[in-house]
């Protein structure tokens, strides 16, 4: 029996993977034709450049960001009163196949597998001369930086228990104290939502694309609870978070290689 659980679990691994490149593969391939180069001039500069302006922005806010930006916290919020019933579930969820199903999860959603999608589509994009990989690569690679930083500031600005310490869903302690407590909000769920965003906006919104990058996201998500390492709350707060900084910084960078474009054309 653990040898036919063990070979449906490579199966799905092999299968999400496989379904991930075809989906980048796919999506990227008609950007290539389009751009005849990849733009990676003043790319550097745009960390501190794009930055500073995520960083600044809601002093900039308009009266609809506003309300994206308020009602997202309020479901957040009020998501947290839910977090102790819908943990119950993810408990009594235990088996070996939900073990395997949280394990494959903790992989996807690291940062090894994470970088790893990035460092991969940069180096198909060099070796191959497709200039939509590359920037694709150079575009998730920022948005994996802005996430993780952004995430790692609210783990410690908020220190809250997770759910395998016992604790309730109502424990945070703060910063600068209980440093082992980082369980708002979900890093691996937002790196997984930001990158899956981020194929889906590089595919130029193809939906069956978005099926298959979003779905990926949201089961690493539901692993992370299963796991007992994240409450409810804490992956759809890493799944906002995730989707809305690679947005931002897809934006962006397409602003960025639209004016180098029409520099090297006025030139």
């Amino acid at each position: 029996m653990s040898r036919y659980f063990t070979y449906k679990t490579n199966l799905y691994r092999l299968a999400c993977l496989a379904a991930s490149l075809l989906a980048m593969r796919t999506g990227l391939a008609q950007d290539s034709a389009r751009q005849p180069a990849a733009d990676t001039s003043t790319y550097l500069q745009s960390y501190w450049h794009h930055g500073w302006r995520m960083m600044k922005s809601p002093l900039h806010y308009n009266s609809d960001q506003w309300i994206t930006a308020g009602g997202s916290l309020a479901f957040v919020g009020s998501m947290i009163a839910l977090d102790e019933p819908l943990n119950i579930p993810m408990i009594r969820w235990n088996g070996a196949g939900a073990e395997r199903f949280g394990k494959a999860g903790d992989l996807a959603g690291g940062l090894y597998v994470q970088a790893g999608i990035t460092s991969g589509a940069l180096l198909y994009g060099s070796l191959a001369k497709r200039p939509a990989w590359i920037n694709f690569g150079l575009d998730n690679l920022q948005a994996q930086v802005f996430t993780g930083g952004v995430t790692f500031l609210f783990k410690h600005l908020f220190h809250r228990a997770r759910p395998e310490t016992g604790a309730d869903a109502f424990t945070w302690y703060g910063p600068f104290q209980q440093f082992e407590n980082t369980s708002f909000f979900s890093g691996h769920t937002s790196l997984a939502f930001s990158t899956a965003n981020m194929i889906f906006l590089h595919s130029k919104k193809k939906w069956w694309v978005g099926v298959l990058s979003f779905g990926g996201a949201t089961a690493v998500g539901i692993s992370r609870m299963q796991q007992q390492k994240h409450w409810s709350s804490d992956v759809v707060m890493g799944a906002i978070m995730g989707t809305a900084i690679s947005t931002y910084v897809y934006r962006q960078q397409e602003k960025r290689r639209a004016a180098r474009k029409q520099l090297k054309t006025v030139l």
